[in-house]
């Protein structure tokens, strides 16, 4: 296999690989194509209080039911001497706390939760069942006849059955209905009627409890919502207000006859929520997301280093950025440089310092070296001592400014510090060399496409888009070298080639 066919290969794989890893990124992990991109995320906290009996006490707490399109963190959890964490019982998840030695006396426990949607939730579950047609009273079973009825003569859908039956739940019209509601003056039981009555109809329901999310809501109790399978999904009804609810405005707690929350080693027990929005970057929710599931692509990146490694590597992850603009310039237009690659760490000063505070302390500092340099060219040191010299004066020109800036009040001049003194001290040396060999034109060349290297570097390492998305998908530096591999196979001719040969047109 020849070298040309190898290089198509190792392309094609480079872009397959980071393209694929960016597109499972956003579309399986949620990761948002901009690191500007926000979210709503609510705040859930749970506050049970109870009174403890003294000795072993056992609490728990359902966790919110995750339907698809729906993300739910837990989050902290405050509970002096409890031992805590996340329990699994009979295919439901619920939050522990136990302790063995609990003091009598009024005990509270918090947790909170967070929740945000990645997309409008839908509830597509299997088909339930049909439901078991259940044995009514006669006063329920005429009840059910007489809403059967007008709902087959008014050809109404079966979703206006289920608004009818809320409505007629919350203000009686017949009196048989009334009859009923003197047993079941409790919305559970008032759910549990309605539950029946469209069970008669051959509709399956459930009775849920959990969290309306409404902002800056405190100390609420759960409420009680109808789940009802309509058109091939789960829909949700609020029976307070007989009206359907959306499942991105509600999060279910409890579900069936499986309890809201449980206490061993104590009584008179309550269970109260609050409700707060935030808006949060989409970035940091998806990672959280997938740590949550345990997503290796994230588990082994560097997201998952300390912060202020994270930091240093989005600076490290910029300079492939600087290699391909050096790579397009020198080997595409044909621009020379003093060094290859130089300008990219010309260019990490410039992050530091600004593009035109950069540029003025890099002529100082070069422009002062030269001047030493020619001078210790007299003097006939060898090459060695003369490049450490050099990187003496260097230095010393590097303290001149900062205290001479800071005393004349320009701060910018202590930014001269975060110039790689021995790169400088080399390209000062390099430069007297081609001086004296190639003369003050090509100095003033090399040296000018060294800042306009840097300075163009400069533009695209400092776009704060730029920088974000990079650290949002290193996996595009797979394409990145794949286009300097390309780049690096093409051996025609450069910009600066067509201008030196354009005189040969003539002849």
């Amino acid at each position: 296999m020849n070298a040309h066919r190898q290089i198509v290969i190792i392309i094609t794989l480079l872009v397959l690989t980071g393209v694929s890893m960016i597109t499972y990124k956003h579309r399986v992990l949620g990761f948002p194509l901009f690191a500007t991109d926000t979210e709503t995320v609510w705040n859930i906290e749970s506050r049970l209080e109870f009174k403890a009996l003294g000795g072993p006490v056992k609490v728990r707490i359902n966790l919110p039911d995750s339907v698809s399109g729906v993300e739910i963190l837990h989050g902290s959890e405050v509970s002096s001497g409890y031992d805590s964490g996340v329990e699994r019982d009979h295919g439901m998840d619920f939050y522990q706390w136990s302790r063995d030695d609990a003091l009598p006396g009024q005990q509270a426990v918090f947790l909170r939760n967070e929740v945000f949607f990645r997309e409008v939730p839908v509830v597509t579950q299997e088909k339930p069942p049909l439901p078991i047609t259940p044995e009514l009273n006669e006063v329920a079973t005429q009840v059910q006849k007489d809403f059967s009825d007008a709902n087959a003569k008014s050809g109404a859908k079966e979703k206006n059955l289920v608004l009818k039956i809320l409505r007629e739940l919350n203000n009686p019209a017949s009196e048989h209905l009334g009859v009923l509601l003197r047993d079941a003056r409790r919305r559970s039981e008032q759910l549990q009627l309605a539950i029946d009555l469209l069970a008669m109809e051959g509709i399956a329901a459930r009775m849920v409890r959990g969290v309306l999310l409404e902002d800056r809501q405190n100390n609420r109790s759960a409420l009680f919502m109808l789940k009802v399978w309509l058109d091939g999904q789960w829909q949700l009804f609020d029976p307070r207000e007989s009206s359907s609810v959306a499942w991105d405005s509600f999060i279910i707690f409890q579900e069936g006859t499986t309890p809201l929350f449980e206490v061993e080693g104590g009584e008179n027990s309550s269970l109260r929520f609050s409700v707060l929005r935030e808006q949060r970057a989409s970035f940091i929710t998806a990672v959280e997301a997938a740590r949550n599931h345990r997503s290796l692509l994230v588990d082994f990146s560097i997201y998952s280093l300390p912060v202020a490694q994270q930091g240093t590597f989005k600076l490290l992850l910029l300079m492939p950025l600087g290699a391909l603009v050096v790579v397009i310039l020198r080997n595409l237009v044909g621009i020379r440089t003093s060094g290859t690659f130089m300008p990219i760490l010309i260019t990490l000063a410039f992050l530091q310092t600004g593009l035109l505070i950069g540029l003025l302390l890099f002529i100082m500092v070069v422009g002062t070296g030269l001047i030493v340099r020619s001078y210790l060219t007299r003097l006939n040191l060898l090459l060695v001592p003369r490049i450490a010299a050099v990187l003496v004066v260097v230095i010393i020109i590097y303290g001149a400014i900062g205290i001479a800036g800071h005393k004349l009040g320009f701060e910018w001049g202590l930014s001269v510090t975060v110039f790689p003194m021995i790169i400088l001290s080399w390209t000062i040396e390099r430069m007297s060399i081609l001086w004296d060999e190639e003369g003050a034109h090509e100095v003033l060349i090399q040296g000018g496409g060294s800042l306009l290297t840097a300075s163009l570097a400069y533009a695209l390492m400092s776009n704060q888009i730029v920088a974000d998305s990079i650290f949002l998908y290193p996996e595009a530096l797979l394409v990145l070298l794949a286009a300097i591999i390309a780049i690096g196979s093409y051996s025609g001719y450069r910009l600066s080639d067509l201008r030196r040969f354009e005189p040969m047109e003539r002849y």
